[in-house]
Formats: structure tokens, C-alpha cells, sequence
């Protein structure tokens, strides 16, 4: 077995993030700037065919999609990854998010949940008359709000005495974006909560967003990702929507359920795997298959290849990766370990 080699993570201060969540990780009070993306992997560059994160989500990212391997090599000129994306999130913490179309008569009871009938009567007949989600999309996304759609679905909502999850992120959602329709296109959209141990896959093509909350994210090594709302960054709705898989799909289908093991939890999905060991102070030792990128979550981990002397000690932004064969570890927290599925 060759040797276990430091890792450096590397920080992403986009502003959605946090400025308490990866500082407290690494033992601090808090970021001078917020802090969202902490990046184990040696992307773009290297040769790790995957990419793990941990995720601080404050505030709500962008409705986006990321292609597949065959729109990847059509659209080759707009991407910068030759490879997919396919991603699996962890929560760490109570975790909201968007996932994929819902079916047609979820989307209709939600939208009359928010109260407003003159979103109602602009969104549902469009529905029942089979018009399409991506005409739907294409219709809201990005587009002024004319009607004044908005601050009524605003003014309905913040009446709601015992809000349920998706109300209280629909009017989070509206409240950042007043004067567009995109909060429209959340409606159509499957919503989630993850408990802490809960997981989602996102195949590539599917329509998401993160809302709010702490989590474990693995994909492929790629940032190839396209933008169809909810940012003020510049959007690309014709890819978008070509790219999108806009068919109804339940959220069950992608929900991930963890493999209780022995020694800890794993959740595997398409060319990803994460296996989570809960650390102590008496050593343990785990057999891997393939070359994996180790790091820690609320502590420390000493690591070391069987029958050597010298370890490697990481924590906070230090990670590790480890090649195949036996190794040994102890600390505390949890040690998370990533890996191509």
C-alpha cells in the first residue's frame, strides 16, 4: 500500500454560504466573509474522478441543471468539463431543497395552497390545457412580473398563521426575487426536508435547487452547471431548457436510503459512493477498493496504513486521500470518505 497523502481543502466564499458553519469546523467562531463550498479533490487538474464538498447553505442557490455525458460533448464549445455530473448530497443538518418536475396534481395542490387565486388562475389552466413544463419554464423564468403576481402570492402567504415547510421557503424564495416570476417555477418543482442522515442523488438533467442547510455532497469531477433562475447571475434559458429533464418524477425516486453497516453508514447512487465511520479514541480499520478522498466532519482523524509507523492527522480544511488497500483510523467526530461508485 502506498503511502496516505494531506489534502488541502480549498474554500469557496460565494455568497450563499455561511460565516459560522465551515469556520466552526475547523475550530474557529467565525468567517470574516461567508463561507458555502469546502472542496476535497484535486479538480480541475488532477486525476480523482470525483469531487466531495461540504455544503453551508444560508441562503437559496440558483435553479440550475447540469448536463449529461452526450449534451456535454453536443454543447462541447460551452462547457469547460469534458465529463457529467451527476451529484449525491448528505445532510449534516435539517437540509431543504428542490428537486426534479412533480407530478401533475402535486403541483396543482401546491400552487393552491399559497392562496392566491390570481396565481391560480394564471398557472393552473396552463396546466390542465397540457401545456408543457418548458413552456411553463420558459414563460416564468427569468421574466418581469408584469401582473403583480408576486407581491400577491407574497401577501397571501405571509397570512398563512402555521406556514408548512414549502410555504415558509416559497415566500423565503419570493421575498429574494419580488419583481420576477421565477419563484413560479418552484411550484412545479418537487420539495424536500432532509434529516441529518438523509440523502438525495441528482442525476444529471434534473432540475434543482439547494435551499437551506449543511450537507455532504460528492459528484464527478466536473463544474459544468447551467443556470435557469433564482440568481442574478446570467442565465442560459434555451439550454436550460434543452438540457432539462422536465418528465414528472416522485421525490421517492430520488431519495438514497443508507446501508447500516457494521462500522458506519454508506450511501452509494451511480458512479458515487460515501461511507460515513463514527471516530474514537481506539483505533479501527477499514479495507478500501479504490483510491478514495478522506476528510472529517466535527473533530479529528488520525489516519495510518496498516503496520506503518508514521500518520497523517486531519481535520477542518485538511483532508486526506487514501489509496487502495487497509488502513487504520481513531479521533473524533465522523470521518467521511468518498469515493467513484
Amino acid at each position: 500500500m502506498s503511502e496516505i497523502r494531506q489534502l488541502d481543502g480549498v474554500v469557496k466564499a460565494y455568497a450563499w454560504g455561511s460565516k459560522s458553519v465551515l469556520a466552526g469546523n475547523r475550530g474557529n467562531k467565525n468567517s470574516e466573509h461567508p463561507e458555502a463550498e469546502l472542496w476535497f479533490g484535486d479538480f480541475p487538474n488532477g486525476k480523482l474522478p470525483i469531487l466531495a464538498k461540504i455544503l453551508a447553505v444560508a441562503q437559496t442557490l440558483s435553479l440550475q441543471v447540469h448536463p449529461n455525458k452526450s449534451q456535454v460533448g453536443k454543447f462541447s464549445e460551452l462547457f469547460s468539463d469534458a465529463n457529467h455530473k451527476p451529484e449525491m448530497l448528505v445532510a449534516l443538518s435539517d437540509f431543504y431543497a428542490l428537486i426534479g418536475i412533480a407530478g401533475e396534481s402535486e403541483i396543482i395542490e401546491t400552487i393552491n395552497s399559497i392562496g392566491s387565486k390570481s396565481v391560480s388562475n394564471f398557472l393552473i389552466p396552463k396546466i390542465e390545457n397540457e401545456n408543457s413544463i418548458s413552456d411553463l419554464l420558459n414563460v416564468v423564468l427569468g421574466a418581469p412580473d408584469e401582473l403583480n403576481l408576486i407581491p400577491d402570492l407574497i401577501g397571501n402567504l405571509q397570512k398563512v398563521e402555521n406556514p408548512t415547510d414549502r410555504q415558509s421557503w416559497t415566500l423565503e424564495v419570493a421575498n429574494c426575487y419580488p419583481k420576477r416570476l421565477d419563484v413560479l417555477a418552484t411550484l412545479l418543482c418537487n420539495f424536500v426536508k432532509l434529516s441529518p442522515g438523509q440523502a438525495i442523488y441528482v442525476p444529471p438533467r434534473t432540475i434543482h435547487a439547494y435551499l437551506n442547510g449543511t450537507g455532504v455532497e460528492i459528484m464527478t469531477a466536473s463544474d459544468n452547471v447551467v443556470r435557469g433562475g433564482l440568481t442574478l447571475k446570467p442565465i442560459d434559458l434555451k439550454l436550460f431548457l434543452e438540457i432539462a429533464d422536465v418528465s414528472a418524477k416522485s421525490l421517492e425516486s430520488y431519495l438514497i436510503t443508507p446501508e447500516e453497516l457494521v462500522i458506519g453508514k454508506s450511501w452509494c447512487a451511480p458512479d458515487l459512493e460515501l461511507l460515513q465511520l463514527p471516530l474514537s479514541d481506539g483505533p479501527k480499520s477499514h479495507l478500501i477498493s479504490t483510491e478514495t478522498v478522506a476528510f472529517v466532519w466535527g473533530g479529528q482523524a488520525v489516519l495510518r496504513v496498516m503496520d506503518e509507523e508514521s500518520s497523517i492527522t486531519i481535520g477542518g480544511d485538511l483532508g486526506a486521500i487514501i489509496p487502495t488497500g487497509r488502513f487504520e483510523y481513531s479521533g473524533t467526530g465522523s470521518l467521511w470518505l468518498a469515493s467513484q461508485g
